[in-house]
């Protein structure tokens, strides 16, 4: 089980600030909640060290030429679960692996540079993998959300 970190709503408050732009100066986020920079500065580091937080930057795939997305789902070998699991993340493609309940046991997610790209990847790379018994692709049409921030209590 992952280790917990206590957070409370001033803490809560920094995460907000930082979600929408994590290179936000302390001081200015100190200004907009009334707190002494310093505070905020000790409060987001110890967030960061504890692992809370991470810093991170976003790229817009399509402007690097990623263009075509889609959701993998996968049937795959009771006994090998964990194994296709941790080797299907190490493609480079793969943003997202879960292991989950229902009809499939993996989700994916994928982002390519075309349709070829996926094709490939499909055929080339996980369906070699290991443990892999099936694989149904949902190629995404218009994506109408994405968001990179979970939603926090409070």
């Amino acid at each position: 089980m992952a280790k917990t970190h206590k957070v409370d709503e001033t803490d809560l408050a920094i995460i907000r600030i930082l979600q929408r732009d994590g290179r936000r100066a302390y001081a200015d986020i100190a200004t907009e909640l009334g707190l002494a920079p310093s505070t905020v500065q000790q409060r987001a580091n110890r967030l960061i060290e504890s692992g809370v937080v991470k810093i991170t930057a976003l790229v817009d795939p399509v402007i690097v030429g990623i263009s075509v997305f889609a959701m993998i789902a996968i049937k795959a070998d009771g006994t090998r679960l964990r194994e296709a699991a941790a080797d299907i993340r190490k493609f480079d493609e793969t943003d997202y692996v879960v292991i989950c309940t229902g009809p499939y046991d993996i989700l994916i997610e994928v982002a390519c540079h075309s349709n070829d790209h996926l094709l490939s990847f499909i055929s080339d790379k996980l369906a070699k993998v290991e443990g892999v018994r099936e694989i149904e692709t949902f190629l995404y049409l218009r994506i109408v959300k994405d968001t990179d921030q979970w939603t926090l209590p409070g």
